[in-house]
């Protein structure tokens, strides 16, 4: 009952994702058309800056929107922001385009949070959460493909108009499926309630658990097709292909590891050996040569753990909250861009001191810590 009450959530999440996923791997390219690569960086900082306001405002902004409001705006914003992106002719446009769209886009996966967690109940959260993100994953896959294909420079125009088109059927699903939940809702304009959070020593350490996840999706898709393409010497092709090859694992592990945490292992268990393949794999990236089937293979299984890593994280941290908690939520979400602005910062510090591959190894230690805090949670039973 509860997973066909989520549907047309998962309809939704899975056009959105297409979207997000023709865009999320051309964006620092569309970008290196206009500015150097520090510029670049900077940019997804301030992005990442502008999408924390947000979350820091979304409690103010859902007591006066509403769920499906609130959607609905971020929704049209991601829509201009790229109809922004596709015209873009000058650097200031491009510019403005990139940081509104990382300001905004990333809203709309926390508005199907708050409506995932209306139809989710702690025995089902698992099972929930496993198809949701098999379903995204399976979307963004999509993403590599389209580097692999058409990553000409001449193309990016036509791929950002290309994305629009799977923002339609957003629009209809708001309309015709999407009900606030019955009772009306009740979201108070409070501040964060970071007190309550740094009280619940569950909530607090699945989330820094995922702030080191986040960190190394950042790494990776900053750094990793820089280093690949620059420093081992795969063309972009090859690129876009291996990572196909790299991110099957979040199609294939997380539905069934999220059902398994909810019957059998626990969270933290399967976390924890997440975050050690995690750690082991990365490890071995700075040795690697110029071989793409070592490659594809090394990412892969890193891809295996993280995938662990993001099922677990979200699972235990939802049988925690409650669609009302959404002060909790923006909490738990500010783990994205906090780990991006980690990773691009770092990451920069890093490469501008020591070799492009010392980066890993420092993602190595940063993932130790979140392993020590996946260790030290209680599993939800």
């Amino acid at each position: 009952m509860h997973s066909l009450r989520a549907w047309p959530i998962f309809v939704a999440n899975f056009f959105f994702s297409i979207h997000f996923a023709a865009t999320l791997y051309i964006n620092s390219s569309f970008l290196g058309h206009f500015f150097s690569p520090s510029v670049v960086g900077w940019l997804y900082v301030f992005g990442a800056l502008g999408n924390v306001f947000f979350f820091l405002n979304a409690e103010r902004m859902l007591s006066k929107m509403g769920s499906r409001g609130f959607l609905f705006f971020f929704t049209v914003a991601t829509l201009i922001a790229t109809i922004g992106a596709a015209l873009s002719k000058t650097p200031l446009l491009a510019a403005i385009s990139f940081l509104v769209y990382a300001s905004v886009s990333m809203m709309i996966f926390y508005a199907f949070d708050i409506f995932l967690e209306e139809v989710s109940s702690n025995k089902t959260t698992g099972e929930i959460r496993g198809i949701y993100l098999t379903i995204t994953n399976a979307a963004i896959l999509g993403g590599p493909v389209l580097v692999a294909f058409a990553s000409d420079v001449n193309n990016f125009s036509r791929l950002y108009f290309a994305s629009i088109f799977f923002l339609i059927p957003i629009f209809l699903i708001m309309i015709f499926a999407l009900k606030p939940k019955r009772g009306g809702e009740n979201f108070l304009p409070v501040p964060l309630p970071f007190n309550v959070w740094n009280k619940l020593e569950s909530v607090r350490r699945v989330t820094i658990a995922r702030v080191g996840l986040e960190f190394f999706f950042a790494i990776m898709v900053i750094y990793m097709p820089i280093y690949l393409h620059s420093v081992i010497g795969f063309d972009w092709r090859l690129i876009g292909i291996i990572f196909a090859f790299m991110l099957l694992p979040f199609v294939l592990f997380e539905w069934p590891a999220g059902e398994l945490a909810d019957k059998k292992y626990g969270e933290k268990e399967i976390m924890s050996f997440g975050f050690l393949i995690l750690a082991l794999s990365t490890a071995l990236m700075p040795f690697l040569g110029k071989t793409a089937i070592v490659w594809a293979i090394v990412l892969f299984v890193s891809r295996i753990g993280a995938s662990l890593v993001e099922i677990t994280t979200d699972t235990h941290f939802f049988k925690h909250v409650g669609p009302h908690h959404v002060g909790l939520i923006s909490i738990y979400r500010l783990a994205r861009p906090v780990g991006l602005i980690a990773g691009a910062a770092l990451g920069s510090i890093v490469s501008l001191f020591l070799h492009q591959s010392a980066i890993f190894l420092v993602l190595v230690i940063v993932l130790f810590w979140g392993l020590r805090q996946s260790l030290k949670l209680i599993d939800t039973k």
